[in-house]
């Protein structure tokens, strides 16, 4: 006989995630959250569902990979880990793809480009630098310095779209 749904989820541990926040180049929190993938993707978009403003900016959940290379040979602890992402060995290291969540809900298109102004990133709770990486990958999304540097681009391309017209 199949297991109901409630017996599913008394049989699999719950696990930790990880909430980044970061709104204009900055961290605003970090926090833990338990249960599934699912659940723990589900809980901060709703949570960011709340922020959101639908009069000026998009809502997006997007799954993305975060690559970390790994030293050869992985101790149990760091195999039993990793393994239950896509784990991958070469002769020197192994490469694991973790899955992360960005929610995207404070954000605008200018021209043909889309800026993030807020984000939260869900992934699985991992080593203090992996979250550190994430930080900073976070603050990089939604940093002005990214905003400079399309407009950047913008104003070369229309110096470009003068000269051809000239």
């Amino acid at each position: 006989m199949p297991k109901s749904k409630s017996a599913e989820k008394k049989d699999k541990p719950s696990e930790k995630y990880v909430i980044i926040h970061s709104d204009r180049g900055s961290i605003k929190r970090v926090f833990e959250i338990e249960g599934s993938l699912a659940e723990a993707v589900k809980k901060a978009a709703l949570e960011a569902l709340q922020l959101w403003n639908p009069e000026s900016s998009d809502f997006v959940v997007m799954r993305d990979n975060y690559t970390k290379t790994l030293k050869l040979p992985l101790t149990k602890e760091e195999y039993e880990f990793y393994s239950r992402f896509e784990l991958r060995r070469s002769s020197k290291q192994a490469e694991v793809l973790i899955p992360i969540f960005i929610a995207s809900f404070n954000n605008e298109w200018r021209e043909t480009d889309y800026y993030d102004n807020e984000i939260f990133i869900i992934a699985p709770r991992l080593s203090d630098e992996d979250i550190e990486e994430l930080k900073r990958r976070a603050m990089s999304a939604t940093s002005e310095e990214q905003l400079e540097e399309s407009i950047e681009d913008l104003g070369g391309l229309e110096e470009d779209l003068e000269e051809v017209e000239e």
